[in-house]
């Protein structure tokens, strides 16, 4: 019984840390969230430095506060819960000049409404150590294992319990952890202290039912949505990876990029739509149940590759909803296989198919055998279209004559076949493909629908695709341009680096670019691109008013500009044409830095000076973090024109200086009363610092890293994390019980765990990626089987070095512990953004080999029993 309730604390605490961070990935913007997380899990430190100056006080009170303290939590964390809907917090005022404190004083109601609960069970935990320091190992044990369950735990829970309500699962394991530690001995008073304990878990309850106040941000699109006149919500989904909900409104549409002719061309525009939503965000549009027309696929952007290759065996990754699934049909597909990120939005996809089939399939655009002129007028090239037939339905009445139509238009129903979209990534799926593909088509969506598909946009992931394609295949990478054109260019430039990875010797005569004002599409072949090839995807982009602002041989001064897109620059006053000159010429600003980049070869325009524009790779998938960090006072300068994606780089930096000066007033704060830490000499301290520093940026780097690489290797965030924390902390629990068997020997102990550790470390280092890549197309069982079996052994024996550590400071020293432990939570704060940073700027690669070096550190300043010989021998002045 004393070690369950360390237990349950901890499971409630990283329980409630979980739950937090799914609050503010719904309520508001998760990167915001990691903020106010971050630092109110400073209460864990705060309460550490609390101990060591205070601890003997606490020492004579245990009893009770052991009883007091998580019932404190279930009061704090109710009232703190309530509280955060309250907080009008407004994340687009942070990049206003004139509005932004107001929300750093909001932020600051965040931490005020957080902190309390993560200081009470810091100090239940820092007290338990304090407590049982006989018995450190067995301590931290309930600690690790407490937490490796909660987070495992409390993401299951997810798939079943309402979000909102989600707090309401921490009461029993705080209430039952109250009961283990009943003060008194006459059965009267520990029947009262239980009926506290009930009383205090109802008075939790019914502030977290009553005064719940959490919901939507209003700047979410899900609320403009969730407010249409007559919205129907159709399913609602609870998952670990999201709150999804599929509406039913007018407004709902298929978000498909059009020429601005689609009218003149017959297209029809975007069909109605099931709108699906995720923690607020669009996720997708799924067809209704209704026959829909598939017209409007002739004034689509991303048709040109279907158009300029016969379409056999088409890969799709992303399905957009299922439509995209009829439109390569329609473009005359042969097969089509499909992959899917998203289980909920597989599930809903195959839940709610539409129950008729599409009606526009008179609309097939196969191409004239003769390519029509790049300069040849479109009245010229565009044959007479047919009327629609007699089955088109009422879809007919809109699809008139499109005069303007360069290609030949087909009568007969596709006679392709698309097989049933799979949960997969599009990697592992080439890699398993027995056929290659003429046509892997990535949909713009695909990239955001779940964090482990970035790593399709990388130079590996690239050269995998263009690898499972046939002789004259096509890849097709979309990239947003709207808000920061320079997207497009780091996605060429990782294109380019793919390409080049495949063995492509001249990459750029086998890219080629088109453009709407929204979405640029890369196109990438195995062959060079043709002059026949260049020459109907001109005409493609002129009759649709779309742009080509790369391919080979181009001369930018002979290009017409159809959709304006100036730089955007942090440099200049504006980023617009000249103000009042109707007469300048519209500008291609992603044409002009593709012409430089992949005709000449030139990499010093101010895009590439200004932003890190290297291309994505699997070491540093970090396709959005594009500041560089000597330019982020330019940054914040014009922060109003910083797109939302950039704002996590930005917020990690935030971080990372407030928690490295929240480190060094723990560090700092018990020196100022030498009888805090109980007299203990200045080297030692300064070694206890140092070690237990390097303890929590090595372990939090080395999970940290596997969490990142796991996600790549399961294509799933939320069972990634799920099973790299739990497998690791369970792991290290049991490392800290193994450890008891050194408690006469820390030092040996300590130098033995940091020796396995980091060489298991170096083995990952050298072969992580080649065995996750190796393993892609695995069963989903075998490779969750994987990643435990790297994680646990490499936990169990990070789970050593700390415990022992404490060990040496019991009895006259046991002041120290606390603020060990405090340091030790300090600096896992510290960790978090630090290897964040690191990880953009020089890799993951870096990130693990940074942990080799702090656990072979801390190796080096093992501390051992007073009186001993070394570096942490020096005697404690008694």
């Amino acid at each position: 019984m004393r070690y369950l309730g360390i237990f349950l604390v901890c499971l409630s605490s990283i329980a409630f840390e979980i739950l937090l961070v799914r609050h503010f990935a719904i309520t508001n913007w998760s990167e915001y969230g990691y903020w106010v997380i971050s630092m109110a899990m400073a209460g864990y430190s705060v309460s550490g430095v609390v101990l060591c100056m205070f601890g003997q006080a606490f020492e004579r009170r245990q009893a009770a506060l052991f009883h007091a303290l998580p019932l404190a939590m279930l009061l704090l964390g109710a009232l703190g819960y309530a509280a955060l809907g309250l907080i009008p917090f407004n994340p687009l005022e942070l990049q206003n000049e004139a509005l932004f404190a107001g929300q750093l004083v909001n932020i600051g109601k965040y931490y005020l409404a957080l902190f309390p609960f993560f200081f009470a069970s810091g100090l239940y935990v820092g007290l338990s150590f304090l407590a049982r320091q006989e018995n450190i190992p067995k301590v931290y044990m309930a600690d690790l294992v407490g937490a490796g369950l909660g987070a495992a735990c409390v993401l299951g829970a997810l798939a079943f319990v309402p979000p909102f309500w989600a707090p309401l699962l921490l009461l029993p394991p705080l209430a039952l952890a109250a009961l283990t530690s009943l003060p008194g001995k006459k059965a009267a008073a520990r029947a009262g202290f239980v009926l506290l304990t009930l009383a205090a878990c109802a008075c939790a309850a019914f502030v977290i039912v009553r005064h719940n106040n959490a919901g939507f941000s209003q700047y979410k699109p899900v609320s403009a949505a969730m407010n249409v006149e007559d919205n129907r919500i159709v399913s609602e989904v609870r998952s670990p990876r999201g709150y999804y909900l599929l509406l039913d409104n007018y407004m709902e549409r298929h978000d498909v990029d059009l020429s601005n002719n689609y009218d003149l061309l017959g297209a029809g525009g975007p069909p109605p739509a099931l709108g699906l939503y995720r923690d607020g965000e669009r996720l997708a549009a799924l067809p209704r149940a209704a026959a829909y027309d598939t017209g409007y696929v002739k004034a689509a952007l991303d048709t040109l590759p279907y158009l300029l290759r016969k379409p056999g065996h088409v890969l799709l990754a992303g399905t957009r909803g299922g439509f995209r699934l009829r439109e390569a049909l329609e473009l005359g597909a042969g097969r089509v296989d499909s992959v899917e990120s998203d289980p909920v939005l597989l599930h809903l996809l195959l839940t709610y198919p539409p129950s008729a089939p599409p009606t526009g399939y008179a609309m097939r655009l196969p191409l004239a055998e003769t390519p029509p002129a790049a300069n040849a007028t479109a009245e010229a090239a565009a044959p007479e279209a047919p009327e629609p037939p007699e089955n088109a339905g009422a879809a007919g009445s809109h699809l008139s004559p499109a005069p303007r139509q360069a290609f030949t238009i087909g009568r007969n129903a596709p006679t392709g076949h698309a097989s049933a979209p799979r949960l997969a990534s599009p990697l592992a799926e080439a890699q398993a493909a027995r056929k290659p593909y003429s046509i892997i088509d990535i949909s713009p969506e695909f990239l955001d629908q779940g964090q482990a598909n970035k790593y399709v946009l990388t130079a590996e992931g690239v050269a995998s695709l263009v690898r499972a394609l046939d002789s004259r295949g096509i890849l097709s990478l979309p990239m947003g341009i709207s808000e920061l054109p320079v997207y497009a260019l780091k996605a060429a430039a990782t294109v380019r680096a793919g390409l080049l990875l495949a063995g492509v010797a001249d990459p750029a005569r086998h890219m080629l670019v088109v453009r709407s004002a929204f979405t640029a599409r890369i196109l990438a072949c195995r062959a060079p691109f043709s002059k026949n090839d260049i020459a109907r995807a001109r005409a493609f982009a002129a009759e649709r008013s779309f742009d080509t602002a790369y391919f080979p041989g181009i001369d930018p001064a002979s290009e017409e500009i159809f959709n304006d897109l100036p730089p955007v620059s942090f440099e200049n006053v504006t980023s617009d044409t000249v103000a009042g000159d109707d007469t300048a010429r519209a500008r291609d600003a992603l044409m002009d830095d593709l012409v430089a980049f992949l005709r000449d070869g030139k990499t010093d325009s101010s895009s590439f000076r200004f932003f890190n524009l290297a291309p994505s790779t699997q070491d540093r998938p970090f396709f959005h973090e594009i500041i560089r960090l000597h330019r982020i006072p330019e940054v914040l300068a014009r922060i109003e024109l910083l797109p939302r994606q950039e704002i996590g780089y930005l917020v990690n930096i935030a971080v990372l200086v407030q928690a490295a000066a929240f480190a060094l007033i723990v560090f700092l704060l018990p020196l100022a009363r030498r009888r805090g830490l109980g007299g203990i000499t200045a080297p030692r301290v300064l070694q206890g610092f140092g070690y237990f520093m390097c303890l929590g940026l090595g372990f939090l780097f080395i999970e940290i890293v596997l969490i990142e690489r796991c996600t790549f290797f399961l294509n799933d965030p939320s069972r990634a994390f799920a099973l790299v924390l739990s497998s690791m902390l369970i792991a290290s629990g049991l490392g800290s019980a193994a450890s008891a068997r050194f408690i006469a020997r820390p030092r040996a102990g300590i130098r033995l765990a940091c020796a396995c550790a980091a060489t298991l470390a170096a083995l990952l280092l050298l072969l992580l990626p080649h065995v996750l890549n190796n393993a892609l197309a695995w069963p989903e069982y075998a490779k969750a089987a994987l990643v435990i079996a790297i994680a646990a052994p490499l936990g169990f024996f990070m789970g050593m070095p700390f415990p022992l550590a404490l060990s040496t400071y019991r009895g006259a020293t046991s002041a120290f512990i606390p603020w060990a432990w405090s340091v030790n939570g300090a600096l896992s704060v510290v960790a978090t953004p630090l290897a964040n940073i690191l990880a953009v700027s020089f890799g993951y690669t870096a990130v693990f080999g940074a942990s080799l070096a702090l656990y072979a550190m801390a190796a080096l300043l093992a501390p051992d029993r007073p009186g001993d010989a070394g570096v942490g021998g020096q005697a404690t002045a008694e």
